[in-house]
């Protein structure tokens, strides 16, 4: 009885001494991101959430995603912000995060992907999301137009404007200016065509013209949500004199 009340005692306290260990190393870490040391809070971190006592901790979790963001390990940090989600911890910070991190790796299919998800997961706070979503196809538009590849610039642009963020306008506007800018090369490249083949020359100024009326129908929207921007006021003077 003596030997199974010893053993008992020896147990808890092994037990009682790795408690107080997982606490230091919790205490030790959250120290560090406090100082925002983030390679330190790493370490003590990860060796708290390998005790027990941290089975549950998921906003540990999420901090250890946190600081491998900072120290730029995206890698480690979409692992952690992962397990944040699965959770359904912090999601709409948990998804931009994740995104962000997929982002830097120029995984950018996974990116788009979560953060459709996440837009999906928090429908009441996903502005944030929304916003990243939207600047993501505008940027990919802009490369594109730059790029002359007017087809896959119009995708996108029409891809930020389906999302219901605060880029929409701006994903308008580049809309809009894709079609003023297709309608100018067309009417460039026609006009020394003006004396010598009248019909095509004609032709090519009608299709010209189509996409000047596409660009203001895309200005006049833009009008609509935005009255005040005068950056619109001056496309549609333009446009409509060229018309």
């Amino acid at each position: 009885m003596k030997k199974l009340i010893l053993t008992l005692a020896v147990c808890l306290s092994v037990l009682g001494a790795f408690a107080q260990d997982a606490v230091q190393l919790k205490n030790d870490g959250n120290a560090a991101l406090k100082a925002k040391d983030y390679k330190t809070a790493i370490v003590h971190l990860e060796n708290y959430l390998r005790t027990p006592e941290a089975s549950e901790d998921i906003k540990t979790v999420y901090n250890v995603g946190f600081a491998a963001y900072k120290v730029k390990d995206y890698a480690k940090s979409v692992i952690y912000f992962d397990k944040a989600i699965a959770a359904k911890y912090k999601l709409s910070s948990s998804y931009l995060r994740k995104a962000t991190s997929l982002k830097k790796q120029k995984k950018y299919d996974e990116m788009v992907a979560t953060l459709k998800a996440g837009i999906a997961a928090v429908p009441a706070k996903n502005a944030k999301l929304s916003k990243t979503l939207a600047k993501h196809y505008l940027i990919e538009g802009q490369k594109a137009q730059k790029s002359s590849k007017f087809a896959k610039a119009e995708a996108a642009y029409k891809k930020a404007i389906e999302v219901k963020s605060s880029m929409k306008t701006d994903a308008i506007v580049s809309l809009g200016s894709l079609y003023f800018g297709k309608g100018a090369t067309i009417q460039s490249a026609a006009n020394p065509l003006a004396n010598t083949e009248k019909a095509k020359f004609a032709a090519e100024i009608a299709k010209a013209k189509s996409y000047y009326k596409k660009a203001v129908a895309q200005y006049q929207k833009a009008k609509t949500l935005a009255p005040a921007r005068e950056d619109v006021d001056s496309l549609l003077k333009e446009v409509k004199a060229v018309l």
